[in-house]
């Protein structure tokens, strides 16, 4: 992807090292901290291209061993991401199945991109010891006894303390991330450096010495890493909070700037899998902005607006010039700014402290109780639901914010959006400058940056369908999913990709608050994404293929949503009022599908939508057999949505026999090569319109349509 190419290093790594080196040798003499620390970071970079080089392994398959240090929660395909010691430094690899930290593992893995893949289960050599046992029980208990609170604050505070974040739902992630917390929802810099500081200041009261005082505040940082787990993402967050404690501990005589450089330097010299690691780009900018702009802005403020409350303006300054600072890197990630991001940080900062101090305390609590006392279990307990409390504030804080007009703004895709977002960075930064400065010309400058940005926003904004809108088919990525206008704010939803926001951003846009749900099939990239249609609607009936309707995929759905499984084949017929689903596919199945039997293709159902003025066929994800079977029965329709996204595997008698108007492909970026040329060509002389060229698309009677932005129609 373009994210993991911009991170990456590469030959523009090798460029910058020696232009590094160079600056740090100009700035030795007037700004030696500076200096020192760009030449160190320029040495180290050259051992951190290396070193990772040496982490990935080799591109063929080859033997891995080593201590599986750290593991992600399994996603909606089941593979879990694994975090590997092994002599060549820590690798991240993409298991099948989970293994429990601190196991000794072999496995064979090949290179996928910038981490290395594994086909099968990891072979267990040595299980975890009894200090690896002992650090599960000290997680477990404090998710145990969050999730007692009975408040969404108790499914938060197990992911902000130490990283556990197998409670928090889909929903609450994505608030989390439109609104930019997503640092708080997993343990980040922030709480590191809470329990770190915390545990040197203390010390300090206890009167000791600068060093006693680092030493222990290091020490407590790497027992908090060690529960936390030794992820990429908890050592870079380990490594700016023991920079963090040098500076403030040891009270005075050292650089910050020179120890961030080191620190930085260090961590990809060491930890070279951070270099393509967002999450270390995003903390180096934010720290660094903290570190050189805010001290400025705090003194001039202070001197201009003195009875302004100093510890008001600290809070809204530092997670304003954060957020500005890292804004070109977001966008780079995901192509959307938040305007409620700056106010949503600022309202929950103050909560992130308690909830750090409660959940460790509880954490040092449980840790006391496995000894066999009986007091500091329920303490521990106490406590959690304690931490709770603020963390529920946060979980407040983003749902209110994240439900506002303009939580999520679309904005150009990288690399110009990128570019865009730099330049008004830069504009603002001279304005914000001149005002400081008491200089009239600031105002100008802000207003003509808000402007600025105002018409990009406008322009690439998605357009909502009209109101006589009938079929809205939603740029859900890599994968299907539409939407039946059925009127009144009633639909049905026909698959919903494989992530949880696009859906639900598709279904804000229709209107839609009441709906039933029809899954084609089970393929990740169809169903996955289903928790994002219940925030905020409900949904009455789940029609599923009859030959499915008792795998496990299904019973989950249910039991999330609630929904009454309704099982459906060939020959059916659907009413919705005025409207009509035919289920042209798939035909019973002698003996329906197990519980552990896999999913396949071929039992998608094949539904075709009939409304007043328009004929819609989807076909899910049959491939040429089965469409060479329909050939011989479907109608001619206005519009046919690609069978597969665009996949080669085809009959052209299909695409003749449905002679469509008008051809749409649900496809998002992927390495199968969809859409192909040769399903393309098989619409014949129609226009062909892609949901990544053009976002949601949306019909109308008659065969008209409009689509979300602007594109070229792509040949038939």
């Amino acid at each position: 992807m373009w994210t993991s190419a911009l991170f990456a290093p590469g030959p523009w790594a090798l460029t910058l090292t020696p232009l590094f080196g160079a600056l740090g040798f100009l700035l030795l003499r007037r700004h030696h901290h500076l200096g020192v620390g760009l030449v160190v970071f320029a040495c180290l970079l050259t051992i951190q291209i290396t070193a990772l080089t040496a982490a990935r392994g080799p591109d063929g398959k080859d033997e891995s061993v080593g201590i599986v240090v750290g593991h992600s929660q399994p996603g909606a395909t089941g593979w879990t991401r694994l975090t590997l010691l092994s002599g060549t430094g820590f690798t991240e690899v993409l298991s099948p199945e989970a293994v429990d930290d601190g196991a000794k593992v072999r496995m064979r893995t090949e290179r996928l991109d910038d981490i290395r893949t594994t086909e099968t289960a990891p072979e267990v050599l040595i299980a975890p010891n009894g200090t690896w046992q002992w650090r599960e029980h000290l997680r477990t208990e404090l998710r145990t006894n969050a999730l007692a609170a009975g408040n969404d604050g108790g499914r938060l505070l197990p992911g902000l303390v130490v990283g556990d974040t197998g409670p928090q739902d889909a929903r609450m992630a994505e608030e989390m991330r439109v609104v930019s917390l997503t640092h708080i929802s997993a343990v980040s810099g922030s709480n590191v450096t809470i329990v770190s500081l915390g545990a040197g200041l203390l010390a300090g009261a206890c009167r000791a010495g600068p060093r006693l005082r680092v030493s222990i505040g290091v020490l407590t940082c790497i027992g908090y890493v060690f529960i936390v787990g030794f992820e990429p993402s908890a050592i870079r967050a380990a490594g700016m909070a023991i920079a963090a404690a040098l500076v403030f501990l040891r009270g005075g005589g050292i650089s910050p700037v020179a120890v961030m450089c080191s620190t930085a330097s260090l961590l990809l010299a060491f930890v070279p899998v951070l270099a393509t690691s967002v999450g270390f780009v995003l903390s180096v900018v934010s720290t660094a902005a903290i570190m050189f702009v805010v001290p400025i802005l705090l003194r001039r403020l202070a001197v201009h607006f003195p009875l302004l409350p100093s510890v008001l303006v600290t809070a809204v300054i530092v997670p304003f010039v954060a957020q500005l600072a890292c804004t070109p890197v977001l966008v780079a990630i995901d192509p959307r700014i938040g305007l409620w991001s700056v106010a949503a940080n600022a309202l929950a900062a103050p909560a992130v402290l308690p909830a750090t101090v409660a959940g460790f305390l509880s954490l040092v609590s449980s840790g006391i109780g496995s000894t066999g006392l009986l007091g500091p279990d329920l303490v521990a307990a106490v406590l959690a639901w304690l931490g709770s409390l603020p963390a529920w504030w946060i979980v407040l804080i983003a749902r209110f914010c994240a439900g506002l007009p303009g939580a999520a703004l679309d904005w150009p895709v990288p690399p110009w959006g990128t570019l865009l977002a730099v330049g008004l960075l830069g504009i603002a930064a001279v304005g914000t400058w001149l005002l400081v400065r008491r200089r009239l010309w600031g105002l100008p400058v802000l207003v003509l940056c808000l402007v600025l940005t105002a018409a990009v926003v406008i322009s690439v904004r998605s357009k909502p369908p009209a109101a006589d809108w009938l079929v809205l088919v939603c740029d859900v990525g890599q994968g299907s999913g539409a939407v039946i206008n059925l009127g009144e704010g009633r639909g049905l939803v026909v698959d919903t990709g494989k992530e949880s926001e696009p859906i639900d951003i598709c279904l804000d846009e229709s209107g839609v608050e009441e709906f039933d749900l029809l899954i084609s099939h089970f393929d990740a990239d169809h169903f996955a994404g289903y928790a994002g249609t219940t925030w905020g609607r409900q949904i009455d009936r789940l029609f599923v293929s009859a030959n499915v309707a008792d795998s496990a995929e299904a019973k989950r759905m249910v039991a999330d949503t609630g929904a009454e499984v309704v099982p459906t084949h060939r020959g059916q017929t659907l009413s919705f009022g005025a409207t009509t689903a035919q289920v042209l596919w798939p035909p019973r199945r002698e003996v329906p599908a197990g519980e552990d039997e896999e999913l396949r293709n071929e039992d998608s159902l094949v539904v075709r939508i009939e409304q007043e003025g328009l004929s819609t066929l989807l076909p899910g994800d049959v491939g040429a057999e089965e469409q060479f079977v329909l050939a011989q029965s479907v109608q001619p329709v206005d519009v046919l949505i690609a069978p597969h996204h665009g996949s080669s595997d085809l009959a052209t008698e299909f695409f003749t026999a449905a002679h469509p108007r008008l051809g749409v492909v649900s496809v998002g970026e992927n390495s199968y090569g969809h859409p192909t040329g040769r399903s393309l060509r098989a619409f014949g002389p129609v226009p062909v319109l892609r949901t990544d060229h053009c976002g949601s698309v949306a019909l109308y009677a008659e065969g008209r349509f409009s689509t979300g932005r602007g594109c070229p129609e792509s040949p038939g």
